[in-house]
């Protein structure tokens, strides 16, 4: 392929990146940081600040933190600095998948595949967040790259590198290690040499993944944690998408306490509070998977549901949010109202495309192992939109042929053929565009209530918190930060109504009871403040809170103390 349209191709990938970059770069949680992305950040400043090896087994998968170190340890540490480097690293991420394209379906195909990747809008949405997702997407664009090219090529020394980029990219996204089986059996190929070249693929592919896990796994175990391989976050995941309450999406196991600083100790104070004894971060993630386990055990029909339920939220045209709902930045990002390719249409023009390659299915085997092996991966947890991202690069591929074989038809002067097609390609890609997908308001309002609170401006938390609690009556994040806001300004007699009906609405909240307690302290009525401050040790003995607030209490009072 001429270099003119590649570049042409990489130059829209970077032009409508920085566009989005420009159009958002004072924008909440883009300048001001929320959730994961607030936590990438200040584990990023901690390791810059020299703390490299950290005190505890890792809980989420390390190397995204450890790269947003380096960049602000050596460039600047802003951000804004992350962001650009990750518009660069995708324009390199997209040749990579351009070149893959073209081994895969020839150049045209391989040309398209680049301009789907380009306009490709979460792409842009998820390239300006603090999340690892953008480098997870880069990772599967050069390993897809190399197996291709390994298959392709004798030299079996490429799928030693192919390894190496899957154990990084296990390292952004831990569920690659239930993908890394589906790409082993990409090594199988026929060849007169027979098992033997098979074996020496397929080690060369382990040896590669192997080499950057061991080290995290050694260091996991010499902080306690046991021989885990990425993180011990994996049990708890399995659990919250694999429970009898569990509805496909995130649900915290306590609730109100999605926060990360807060998920690690509650999966390890729940575990060691039914197994009454101290474990290890390995132990706490084997004690949920077993519950998860013996959940599916136990409920077989239940849980198949569950999973059907899960794979239809995966294939959903909408963008499942997290901490930053993909519609609201929209109404703020003039680039992402763009009409660029989204979800729902890379599927059914990648199902087109795969329909007019049927007869070519070996070629395209590694990109199809693939993208089984990462659904299943996905669906086997929960489902968040930016979890199913990565899963995009190999469908651009299959995507591309049926706009590249439109291109062919005109090119041989069967202009009702490529007009037809062309038709049917245009009315897929902006068929998502009509779906009228708004923006969840009880999350963006919560988050930006959280923000303000951060800010210092309790006057615009308390806004967004009421606007919280008027797109859903039963938001208890946001009904215990109101009682939270209300105590702080010493209205207790509003704090308390906020907390009973925190406790109302969970009513397993330690924290939801010891606030309670510690707005009836405050009043002056003791007996009350007594009950629900011990409620909340019995729910959690190490509540520092409902603890000092009972210390103060039996100072004033002649109540016994708490068993």
């Amino acid at each position: 392929m001429k270099p003119g349209p590649r570049a042409l191709v990489l130059g829209a990938c970077a032009t409508f990146r920085l566009a989005h970059l420009v159009a958002v770069r004072d924008a909440p949680f883009v300048s001001q940081l929320a959730l994961d992305s607030q936590e990438y950040d200040r584990w990023a400043r901690a390791i810059a600040a020299g703390d490299w090896r950290g005190s505890a087994p890792f809980f989420q998968a390390p190397l995204y933190p450890y790269l947003v170190a380096l960049v602000y340890r050596f460039a600047a540490a802003t951000p804004t600095a992350i962001y650009l480097l990750q518009i660069a690293v995708a324009v390199l991420a997209c040749w990579a998948l351009m070149r893959t394209g073209e081994l895969l379906a020839g150049p045209r195909a391989g040309l398209v595949t680049g301009l789907l990747f380009a306009l490709y809008t979460p792409f842009w949405f998820y390239d300006v967040q603090l999340l690892k997702e953008s480098f997870a997407v880069s990772a599967v664009c050069f390993l897809l790259l190399l197996v291709v090219k390994a298959r392709e090529d004798e030299r079996s020394r490429l799928w030693f590198f192919a390894g190496l980029v899957a154990a990084l990219l296990a390292l952004l996204r831990e569920n690659m290690l239930l993908v890394v089986p589906f790409v082993l059996v990409a090594t199988w190929k026929k060849t007169g040499k027979g098992e033997w070249s098979f074996l020496k693929r397929s080690g060369l592919f382990v040896l590669g993944f192997l080499l950057p896990l061991l080290p995290v796994a050694a260091r996991n175990a010499s902080l306690g944690g046991g021989f885990l391989l990425t993180t011990s976050q994996g049990g708890v995941n399995f659990w919250i998408g694999n429970n009898p309450l569990a509805d496909g999406t995130y649900r915290p196991l306590v609730p109100g306490k999605q926060i990360p600083a807060y998920e690690r100790e509650e999966a390890r104070r729940l575990a060691e509070r039914a197994v009454g004894r101290p474990l290890a971060a390995g132990e706490v993630s084997s004690y949920w998977l077993h519950r998860g386990l013996s959940f599916a055990a136990a409920e077989p029909l239940a849980w198949g549901q569950l999973q059907l339920r899960k794979v239809g939220l995966y294939f959903s045209g909408y963008e499942w949010p997290d901490a930053v709902d993909y519609y609201w930045m929209k109404s703020i990002s003039w680039p992402l109202r763009l009409p660029g390719l989204e979800w729902s249409a890379a599927v059914l023009l990648a199902l087109w495309g795969l329909y007019l390659e049927r007869a070519r299915l070996s070629a395209w085997s590694p990109v199809l192992l693939f993208e089984v092996g990462w659904m299943l991966s996905v669906v086997a947890f929960f489902v968040f939109s930016r979890y199913r991202l990565p899963a995009v690069p190999g469908l651009l591929f299959l995507a591309a042929v049926p706009i590249s074989n439109a291109a062919e038809a005109f090119g041989k002067g069967d202009r009702r053929k490529g007009g037809a097609m062309f038709a049917a390609v245009a009315i897929l890609w902006l068929l998502p565009h009509f779906s009228g997908y708004e923006p969840r308001q009880e999350l963006v309002e919560f988050n930006l209530g959280r923000l303000a609170e951060e800010r210092g401006d309790p006057v615009a938390a308390e806004g967004h918190y009421r606007q919280t609690i008027a797109a859903n009556p039963d938001n208890f994040s946001a009904t215990l930060n109101l009682g939270n806001l209300a105590a702080r300004a010493r209205d207790y007699a509003a704090a308390r109504a906020w907390f009973e009906r925190a406790v109302a609405l969970a009513p397993d909240s330690d924290d939801a009871h010891a606030n309670l307690g510690g707005a009836l302290l405050a009043s002056g009525k003791l007996a009350e403040a007594s009950v629900e401050l011990r409620r909340a040790l019995a729910l959690n003995a190490d509540n520092v809170f409902a603890s000092h607030n009972l210390t103060v209490l039996m100072q004033k009072t002649k109540f016994d103390p708490p068993p």
